[in-house]
């Protein structure tokens, strides 16, 4: 199963991972990356602050929670980090699978 795959199957299946609040879903993210060497999500927090507009100073996990909440204060990340947000982890699903398309694309131009 590649990372696409295995993201899908998160995705659809997150109890069977353990995965209940965005927090752990970022965490899994992360982790992910970490397995292949910081390679999977390189550029991905670029790539997010220029689509979002929010800037390049942010974390990604910060600025997944901002596109789902534009209009929260900065007290919502410890919220949206701790409790159950299926709001973000659908925004975090969603823009990982533009950003690897975006990569592919790029990448065999």
């Amino acid at each position: 199963m590649d990372l696409r795959d295995r993201l899908a199957d998160v995705r659809r299946r997150p109890r069977l991972y353990g995965l209940n609040t965005y927090g752990e879903f970022a965490a899994f993210v992360t982790g992910m990356d970490a397995a292949t060497e910081w390679r999977f999500l390189k550029g991905f927090r670029e790539w997010l602050a220029a689509r979002s507009g929010f800037g390049a100073s942010l974390a990604w996990q910060v600025v997944v929670v901002r596109i789902a909440y534009p209009g929260e204060t900065e007290e919502f990340w410890d919220a949206a980090s701790r409790g159950e947000s299926d709001k973000a982890v659908a925004v975090l699903f969603d823009e990982l699978q533009f950003f690897l398309e975006d990569r592919e694309k790029r990448n065999s131009e």
